[in-house]
């Protein structure tokens, strides 16, 4: 709304009612945004895509480690929206930075895949051990 002085000579009726019509339609916008973002499906679907997204990262780096070059990622941060805008929490784009990597050694690939393997073994009997004792 208008700043207006207290002062100034009374406004047009009909220019009053236009500008709290403006204002209602622009409030009744922001709350359907709002209903929105805030609808549990749509939040669900939107932290799905986190993980999805989340979990395809991990892939990538993962294999490029593995592969022993590709692009690894350096930094991540959230760009802020435009102002005015209507954000959730979660919500926002994220802009990564990425940066090539040389080949790794085969001593570093060996102490890796030991390391999976011993992990995948542990997980392995810990889930036998769950299904002997019930």
């Amino acid at each position: 709304m208008e700043e207006r002085d207290p002062a100034a000579a009374p406004r047009d009726p009909a220019t009053v009612q236009a500008e709290i019509e403006r204002v209602q339609r622009r409030l009744a916008q922001t709350v359907d945004e709002i209903a929105d973002r805030t609808k549990p499906a749509n939040v669900a679907r939107r932290g799905w895509q986190r993980v999805r997204g989340a979990g395809s990262h991990l892939a990538e780096e993962a294999r490029a480690l593995v592969a022993g070059g590709g692009a690894v990622r350096l930094d991540s941060h959230v760009v802020e929206p435009p102002e005015g805008s209507v954000l959730v929490q979660g919500d926002g784009e994220v802009v990564s930075t990425y940066t090539s990597r040389a080949r790794l050694s085969p001593e570093v690939l060996i102490l890796g895949a030991g390391v999976g393997l011993a992990l995948t073994v542990g997980l392995i009997a810990m889930v036998r051990r769950s299904r002997r004792g019930r």
